[in-house]
């Protein structure tokens, strides 16, 4: 009887551990989908977030988290980045060309990648 009552109690542990993730990246890809729509998303959480390819030129990202996002490809001429953290962020061929206060040291950048200067990377 004690090890159903063990089962039962780590089976609802486990819905609720899993419920609670499903929530979460539910709320990721509703911030995406905020700045798609918006331009703007500011102290948002978008860690890993994937935004390959997309067009956010002059969009509000101030204070938000990217760490880890993949921005590759990605058109970010113009955004606010005042304080935004980029660190492992790929932005590989992204053009940031007129982004300011972008914090690049930690960010993956190459050659392809157009810095806030107009310059060709690696960024700074």
């Amino acid at each position: 009887m004690t090890t159903s009552r063990n089962r039962l109690t780590l089976f609802f542990l486990s819905a609720l551990v899993l419920g609670a993730i499903g929530t979460a990246v539910a709320a990721d890809d509703a911030l995406v989908e905020q700045l798609r729509q918006t331009g703007k998303c500011t102290l948002c959480d978008l860690s890993g977030a994937q935004l390959s390819g997309f067009n956010l030129q002059g969009v509000d990202l101030t204070g938000s988290d990217l760490h880890d996002a993949v921005l590759y490809g990605t058109n970010l001429r113009g955004a606010k980045l005042a304080g935004t953290i980029l660190q492992g962020a790929d932005l590989r061929l992204a053009d940031l060309t007129g982004a300011t206060d972008a914090a690049l040291v930690d960010a993956q950048t190459d050659e392809r990648t157009t810095c806030p200067s107009g310059d060709h990377g690696p960024c700074q």
